[in-house]
């Protein structure tokens, strides 16, 4: 079966699908989704051998109606296995992080309100992130929410900030020195700085040019009066070395990385092709539910 092979329903031919559907059979599976702006993401993890079996890609763009097109993707076969757990991550729309001692499940709209972080046709959400002791609070769309809760009523909901937080704070435990890590997506980045293994900062930025995005960046430091040859930057998601926006970082801080795979897990044949730097949140959310 060849790696990639193209989901019949897409006219655009712009949705893949990694892996064979015939390895799924009686294994204890996990599925993990990520919902972004035009994309809908998956993957297929065995829990017993922490191996990935399979990833696919859909494509929203250009389609007037979402809903449908969800609905469509959700009858997919390969997210129609009897998983044993599920979870799912909204990347989109920003979040806000409030302490626990000041936060209120009755409040999560005023909230939201108070910081247009809220539009109409959304549902707000909150997330607890056990590593810092607070709240994240976001909106989603309600087609996506409500369409992806009925699929999966027993998954766990997360927005990426969720995640990403959260797994950095496990990961760097006990860490005594600085640090900056940085998710891209298309159009905005997710900055999380630690110090001596403490959450510091979490914060979205929109950009349109490797300008902008280098100037946030630098922004941080500053503002944190970081010190860049004491202070690495770790890059996940849609950044690749020996691009503009990676080069132009490099020329000002020096200290800036690649993050490394997630050694937790292994992935199959078939996946060797996929760029698992850029589906980071998407392979990462397993430990953090």
């Amino acid at each position: 079966m060849a790696n990639i092979k193209i989901v019949s329903y897409d006219k655009s031919k712009n949705d893949r699908f990694a892996g064979d559907k015939f390895s799924l059979k009686d294994k204890n599976l996990h599925l993990s989704v990520e919902v972004r702006e035009i994309n809908l993401f998956a993957a297929i993890l065995d829990k017993d051998t922490n191996q990935y079996l399979a990833w696919t890609s859909y494509n929203r763009r250009d389609e007037k109606d979402t809903k449908r097109l969800i609905e469509h993707i959700l009858k997919e076969e390969i997210l129609n296995h009897p998983f044993s757990s599920s979870s799912v991550v909204f990347t989109h729309n920003s979040a806000m992080l409030i302490p626990s001692a000041f936060f209120s499940q009755d409040s999560v709209r005023d909230y939201l309100k108070q910081q247009n972080l809220i539009k109409p046709g959304e549902t707000p959400c909150s997330d607890f992130i056990k590593n810092n002791d607070c709240y994240s609070v976001y909106a989603v769309d309600s087609n996506d929410y409500t369409l992806l809760k009925e699929k999966y009523p027993q998954a766990v909901l997360r927005h990426h900030s969720s995640v990403f937080v959260e797994y950095l704070l496990a990961l760097h435990k006990g860490n005594t020195g600085n640090q900056v890590h940085v998710f891209v997506f298309p159009g905005y980045m997710d900055i999380v700085a630690l110090q001596a293994g403490k959450l510091v900062l979490y914060n979205r930025y929109n950009f349109h040019t490797a300008n902008d995005f280098t100037y946030f960046l630098l922004w941080v430091y500053e503002e944190l009066k970081l010190k860049p040859e004491d202070c690495p930057c770790f890059f996940y998601g849609e950044i690749q070395e020996k691009t503009e926006m990676f080069d132009l970082a490099w020329r000002y801080l020096k200290n800036v990385r690649i993050a490394d795979k997630i050694s937790r897990f292994t992935f199959s044949s078939m996946l060797e092709s996929i760029a698992q730097q850029r589906y980071y949140s998407l392979f990462m959310q397993y430990l953090c539910i």
